[in-house]
């Protein structure tokens, strides 16, 4: 995997599993995910982080980032897992882990 660039991603709402994050789609206006942007070079590598991802309970949904459409790992719903309001997984493991 080659990483392209993050990007703001308005209408999503992050939320925390014990040891990684969800994503669902929010009716706030406010709401808002860091995403990281990644190219799949191997094909097979592709099919199987698919698996493993739908195998977890996610869906899969294009979106469009400015003119580019990529592919996004959904939750249908956020149970009552903690919501992460900033958006960003990496600023809150760092905050809860210390």
């Amino acid at each position: 995997m080659v990483y392209l660039h993050s990007f703001w991603l308005k209408g999503y709402e992050l939320y925390a599993l014990p040891n990684y994050p969800f994503a669902i789609k929010s009716e706030s206006s406010d709401s808002k995910i860091l995403l990281e942007v990644m190219q799949i070079i191997n094909s097979q590598t592709e099919k199987e982080i698919y698996k493993i991802e739908m195998d977890a309970g996610y869906c899969f949904e294009k979106v469009m980032i400015g003119e580019v459409s990529v592919g996004i790992f959904l939750f249908n719903d956020a149970a009552n897992y903690q919501r992460i309001k900033q958006g960003d997984w990496v600023k809150f493991f760092g905050l809860s882990s210390k």
